[in-house]
């Protein structure tokens, strides 16, 4: 009977053990499951808003970059002007008679004194002699007077008269010997036909035009400047020069001279430039555009100036810094072909955003594209910089 009873309460010792064990199992699960719920609601509410709406993810606004450099930049003036020929000529007759042969043409280089048409001079001539027959009969009557007056053969007036006769003739006789020297046309100085009024046959009179002719080594650029540009402009200084005519070619000249007056009605002063023109490209009347250099800056930090932005007469860039824009003040210097100099603000090699910018805000995230394509276009165009040829871009 004890054995039976010491087996029941093993038994029930037993049982009980194992509902403690199961129910302590299921208090664990239960809270490992409370535990995964209230992260989930968490979570939840991270990703909801005022409103209970779920919240966007920011994303990285994509934009374009360039690195700031150092190079040579210029300060400049463009302004436009019409080439001029400060040594021409306007050939006209001297001579009257028909025009019997043209010897140039139009866009022959002739020298001073070379013939270049001729007159027909048979009548002249004829002039000529008989004029000179004349004088040389007053000539003789005029040594025979003097003769007679020391003689004391004849009077005073008489010799005065002679020598008056002989005089005149003499001086019909040089006229008539001076026109048939300008029937052979010659060129007064040298240069290039650009014009011929006439042509063989026709009856010329005396100032009658023939040809123009222009000397192109004297072609200088005229250009007429604003007022406010007059404490800037000097002698001497450079200028650039492109004219449609030579497909881009860039002309170097220096200020020759300067008007020290400005023009009332226009508000302007002139200002004439020597050109470099040895093969003689440029030609008078050219139209062309130039810029008149005031100033270089060498070895300077260099900028695209589509990177900078300007509100209020300030200026700023985005700088990029652990991929977030960085707004950062900047102080300009000169302007020229697209490109600004920064005088403080940025180091060299510092990556500026050129596109995009317009939305940004301080320390906005940011993702860089295009850079690869840039970085080859930038190592394709310095391959290309020494064989191409400078373009006139307005620094004002």
């Amino acid at each position: 009977m004890n054995k039976l009873l010491i087996a029941l309460l093993m038994s029930l010792s037993l049982i009980v053990t194992a509902c403690s064990d199961n129910s302590s199992s299921d208090d664990d699960s239960t809270k490992t499951e409370e535990v995964a719920d209230s992260d989930e609601k968490d979570a939840e509410k991270d990703e909801l808003d005022e409103n209970g709406e779920k919240k966007k993810k920011k994303q990285a606004v994509p934009v374009e970059v360039v690195s700031v450099s150092r190079g040579d930049i210029q300060q400049t003036y463009r302004t436009i002007t019409t080439l001029e020929a400060e040594n021409d000529a306007e050939v006209v007759a001297r001579s009257t008679g028909v025009l019997e042969e043209i010897f140039v043409e139009e866009g022959d280089t002739v020298k001073k004194g070379q013939l270049l048409a001729q007159l027909d001079v048979e009548q002249l001539s004829l002039e000529v002699a008989q004029l000179s027959a004349t004088s040389n009969k007053l000539k003789k009557e005029l040594d025979r007077q003097k003769s007679m007056f020391k003689r004391k053969l004849t009077s005073s007036d008489a010799l005065d008269r002679a020598r008056f006769e002989y005089l005149a003739q003499d001086a019909q006789y040089k006229i008539s010997k001076l026109k048939l020297n300008y029937a052979s046309i010659r060129a007064p100085i040298d240069g290039m036909i650009i014009e011929r009024h006439v042509k063989a046959g026709n009856l010329i009179k005396n100032n009658d035009p023939l040809f123009k002719i222009v000397d192109p080594a004297s072609l200088v650029a005229v250009m007429f400047l604003p007022e406010k540009e007059m404490a800037n402009i000097k002698k001497n200084q450079t200028i650039l020069l492109a004219v449609d005519a030579l497909n881009g070619s860039i002309i170097t000249g220096s200020v020759d001279r300067i008007r020290p007056s400005i023009d009332i009605t226009t508000g302007t002063f002139k200002v004439v430039a020597k050109l470099n023109n040895p093969d003689q490209l440029l030609q008078n009347g050219m139209f062309g555009k130039v810029e008149v250099v005031f100033d270089m800056h060498f070895n300077s930090l260099l900028l695209e100036r589509q990177a900078v932005i300007t509100q209020d007469n300030r200026s700023h860039v985005f700088v990029v810094r652990d991929n977030k824009a960085m707004q950062t003040p900047v102080k300009i210097g000169f302007k020229h072909n697209n490109i600004v100099e920064i005088i403080e603000g940025l180091l060299e090699n510092d990556q500026v955003i050129t596109t995009g910018q317009q939305i940004l805000k301080h320390e906005t995230k940011i993702e860089i594209v295009g850079l690869e394509e840039t970085q080859l276009a930038d190592k394709e165009d310095e391959a290309n910089s020494g064989n191409s040829p400078s373009s006139l871009v307005s620094s004002h």
